[in-house]
Order: structure tokens, then C-alpha cells, then sequence
């Protein structure tokens, strides 16, 4: 059976809308997902404590940022996963989960350079799937921003902690 033309347009009108709502939806998380980052160096510049409630300000920062690299990490083994590429993702997201954990047993310096290093390497990677149009140009844009947003964060607090 052929479908009307305005059966067509109708479905292409709720594939556009659907695909703004995931837009939406994405910007919505990830920049809120910026907060935790800024909260740390902010904390500790205007209160001059290290600590938080019970918790140790450098403790949730180094976390949450291990976090979200596995998290990226997690993003790009499912890119591996459904589509080619001529990276190896596998071997890449899970070095990178990996070195991020080694983050968290380190000092302060070391763990942060860890990160950065994390977070730029990921970027270089989104960097080339959205070169092989493996990643939308929307979402490689969503990514700087954010990852911009971390690194300053945490080389911030690094600096304003010594």
C-alpha cells in the first residue's frame, strides 16, 4: 500500500519532533550536568572550606568527574557497538574509564591533569566520529561546551585548592 502524501508528512513532521525533543532533553541534562562542576571551585573560593555538609569538596569533584568520563566512555562503546568506525572505541572508552578511576587514588595534581587528560582525549574522539559522521554536529557542539566547562572547573579548583 502507498502511503498519502500527507501520511509522509505527517510521519516526517513527528521524526522532527522527536528529534528536537531528544536535542532538548540532551541540552537539559548536560547542561545540568555542568552544575556539579561548578559548584566545587565556586564552594571553595567564596566559603574558603573543603568541606561540604560531610563531605570533602576535592572528594566530590574528583568523583563525579570520573563519572562523567565513564559515562563518555559508555557513550562511545555503544557508538563501537552499532556502528564502524575506524577508531577502536572498545579498546579506547574502557582505557580511558579505566585511567579515570586511577584519578581517584591519586594526589590532587595528578588526579586533575588525569581528568583533563581525559576529557580532551574524549574530545578528540568525538572530534573524529563527527568527522566520519558517526556523531551529529548537534551533539559534538553540546560536547565542547561541556567538556570546555569541566576543564575549567577542575584546573580552577586545582589552582584555587593550592
Amino acid at each position: 500500500m502507498k502511503k498519502s502524501a500527507a501520511t509522509k508528512l505527517s510521519e516526517r513532521a513527528s521524526l522532527n519532533s522527536s528529534a528536537t525533543s531528544k536535542r532538548a532533553l540532551a541540552s537539559l541534562f548536560t547542561y545540568s550536568g555542568i552544575l556539579p562542576f561548578l559548584f566545587s571551585p565556586c564552594y571553595l573560593l567564596f566559603t574558603g572550606s573543603s568541606t561540604f555538609l560531610a563531605f570533602d569538596v576535592q572528594t566530590l569533584l574528583m568523583a563525579y568527574s570520573a563519572v562523567i568520563v565513564s559515562f563518555i566512555a559508555g557513550i562511545h562503546w555503544g557508538v563501537f557497538l552499532f556502528r564502524q568506525c575506524s577508531l577502536n572505541l572498545f579498546l579506547h572508552s574502557n582505557m580511558i574509564a579505566l585511567l579515570s578511576w586511577v584519578s581517584l587514588l591519586s594526589t590532587l595534581l595528578w588526579g586533575v591533569a588525569i581528568l583533563l587528560f581525559c576529557f580532551v582525549y574524549l574530545l578528540w574522539i568525538d572530534t573524529v566520529l563527527v568527522r566520519q559522521q558517526l556523531l551529529e554536529p548537534w551533539f559534538y557542539r553540546l560536547r565542547v561546551h561541556a567538556s570546555v566547562m569541566a576543564l575549567l572547573s577542575l584546573a580552577s579548583y586545582a589552582v584555587i585548592a593550592l
